[in-house]
């Protein structure tokens, strides 16, 4: 290859003048890496792009220094969107109810927000005495505008369905023994 070859090369490469890949060269006695290294040294290797390759190693930035303010989360704006969350599901949970019917008379309706505060305080009682509900005849359902209640209350009512049948299977039981 011959000098006006490398010189056009290295210009291409480098995105540099001519005049500039050309003395790259004559100092480097016309070795095109050395003479790349040169011109990277000195700062002169204009970047297109990720297309560029370098002999130059450059520490990265730093997560914290890269980033701009903009994109920033401070903890005072995790607690607002934390807070704006409860908010919105305590007032989902005051539009929706937990009710318990038996025989077709509603006994108890109070609002989600308030079964799941007494859940979390008294929850081994409660579940035990929904249990004891189920086998004495009492029925659980939520109402409200929640898009869950239909498929939750098939499940309650499969649970109910449940309790009714192992009842009747215990009764007749009790009926075949004594006969």
């Amino acid at each position: 290859m011959d000098e006006l070859e490398k010189v056009e090369k290295l210009r291409e490469k480098a995105n540099v003048t001519y005049e500039e890949a050309k003395r790259a060269l004559e100092e480097n006695n016309w070795d095109l890496l050395d003479a790349m290294v040169f011109l990277e040294k000195e700062g002169k290797v204009k970047r297109e792009g990720s297309e560029s390759y370098s002999t130059h190693y450059e520490e990265p930035p730093k997560y914290e220094e890269d980033m701009t303010e903009e994109h920033r989360t401070t903890l005072g704006e995790l607690l607002n969107r934390f807070a704006g969350w409860v908010k919105k599901m305590v007032k989902k949970g005051n539009e929706n109810y937990f009710e318990v019917e038996r025989k077709g008379k509603t006994i108890l309706s109070i609002p989600v927000t308030a079964m799941v505060i007494l859940l979390v305080f008294f929850w081994q009682l409660i579940l035990i005495l929904m249990v004891i509900g189920l086998f004495t005849g009492f029925h659980y359902l939520f109402k409200g505008p929640a898009r869950s209640v239909a498929d939750v209350n098939k499940a309650l009512n499969s649970a109910s369905d449940t309790a009714e049948d192992i009842k009747e299977g215990f009764k007749n039981s009790v009926n075949h023994n004594e006969q």
